[in-house]
């Protein structure tokens, strides 16, 4: 949501200018590789250094795509690495939580990080595969528009992490915050990829001829 209301054209292009030293999939690389690092110091109950990696994965997320553009070097298959690595650190930013010693309050907290891992997973497939179906063409992400995208949730998960050597219970708050967040979001989309779908020819010719064909062999 923040991003559809903020533009900073001027930041974009100095960050594409000042990190064109990498290359765009380079930064999508070390945003991963940074994120495993995440994990792992976290696992050891480092926490706050967990924090600081996750945090320069998130900001290495948030370089790619500047560069990218900055240098006309977006691709197709650029653009397919970004987001499959960021599904890889939002797995693994939620996955952390397991670690964290957190209190037992409402569901139990297993139950709670796969409800959220699984919410936050599946707007982007939604938006992906109703552009792939044709049945809302979207390739952009910006005509099935959603509550919340990407920098809403790691902010909260990255607010989680820092907080909870501090204060664990506000940890678990921010986490049923992204939960319900998530959840609006993925209902959000459903319902607007059948509302958008209405602009659009639905009918699957393709599908039609394939199959008169398949009896026409027979």
């Amino acid at each position: 949501m923040i991003k559809e209301f903020v533009s900073m054209k001027r930041w974009s292009h100095f960050v594409g200018k000042h990190c064109a030293f990498l290359s765009p999939m380079t930064w999508t690389w070390l945003s991963l590789i940074t994120a495993i690092i995440a994990f792992t110091l976290i696992v050891l109950k480092k926490t706050h250094w967990g924090f600081t990696f996750f945090f320069l994965s998130a900001l290495m997320d948030e370089i790619d795509g500047k560069v990218a553009r900055y240098t006309n070097k977006a691709t197709y298959i650029g653009g397919f690495t970004d987001g499959v690595v960021d599904r890889f650190v939002d797995f693994l930013m939620i996955f952390s939580f397991f670690f964290l010693d957190l209190p037992q309050w409402g569901i139990d907290l297993n139950i709670l990080l796969f409800i959220l891992l699984f919410a936050t997973l599946l707007p982007p497939f939604i938006v992906a595969y109703a552009n792939h179906r044709q049945a809302v063409p979207d390739p952009t992400e910006k005509v099935i528009w959603r509550i919340s995208f990407r920098i809403e949730y790691i902010v909260l998960y990255l607010a989680g992490i820092f907080l909870h050597p501090f204060n664990p219970k506000f940890t678990l708050i921010l986490l049923y915050l992204a939960t319900l967040m998530n959840w609006a979001t993925v209902f959000q989309a459903m319902i607007l990829t059948f509302i958008k779908a209405q602009n659009y020819n639905q009918k699957n010719e393709q599908a039609s001829i394939e199959f008169h064909q398949l009896l026409n062999s027979k």
